[in-house]
């Protein structure tokens, strides 16, 4: 009767302690590698799509003229693509930095020029509403490196995503910027 009751006790601890909704992590770009996972990316939802998408167009993903590897394999086309813009219009409205990248084309230099930047790692984790970008960008600049980490944090919300904390562009949320 008392290893029932253990197992009892040890049943209900374990379901006081799992989460309302468990966490789904999809990584992208692992470190090991630095290389996009195609297969991750593509199966991507739409929303998380959208958010993988502003990202290629935030920081770099082994890009050369026209042709970044993340946008490739999600399925976008060509960096600045149509299709690009508007999956991170349609999520991101009233986002500073997403009306930023769009008006921009999503340009991002080819990693042959003197300053470009490469995602060395990408991940998202969901969990409920809650979605976190974690990162490691570096940044290239004649020869000189620097690394800017996430996560970043966005609230999902009525199919739009809203800022919680962000690192990347933080200096558009300024205010007068």
């Amino acid at each position: 009767m008392i290893p029932y009751f253990r197992f009892a006790v040890i049943l209900v601890l374990v379901f006081i302690h799992i989460p309302g909704s468990a966490q789904k992590s999809y990584i992208l770009i692992p470190k090991k590698t630095g290389r996009v996972d195609i297969k991750m990316a593509a199966a991507l939802p739409p929303h998380l799509k959208a958010i993988a998408a502003f990202y290629s167009a935030m920081g770099g993903t082994s890009c050369t003229e026209g042709e970044c590897a993340l946008t490739t394999a999600l399925g976008l086309g060509k960096q600045g693509s149509d299709a690009q813009k508007k999956i991170i219009q349609k999520y991101f409205p009233g986002d500073k930095a997403a009306a930023l990248v769009v008006g921009q084309d999503c340009y991002l230099p080819p990693g042959s020029s003197s300053s470009f930047s490469n995602f060395q790692s990408l991940s998202l984790s969901v969990e409920g509403e809650i979605v976190r970008v974690n990162y490691i960008l570096a940044v290239y600049d004649h020869g000189n490196a620097k690394m800017i980490q996430g996560p970043d944090i966005y609230q999902f919300r009525n199919q739009v995503f809203q800022i919680k904390k962000r690192v990347l562009y933080a200096w558009t949320n300024k205010p007068n910027q």
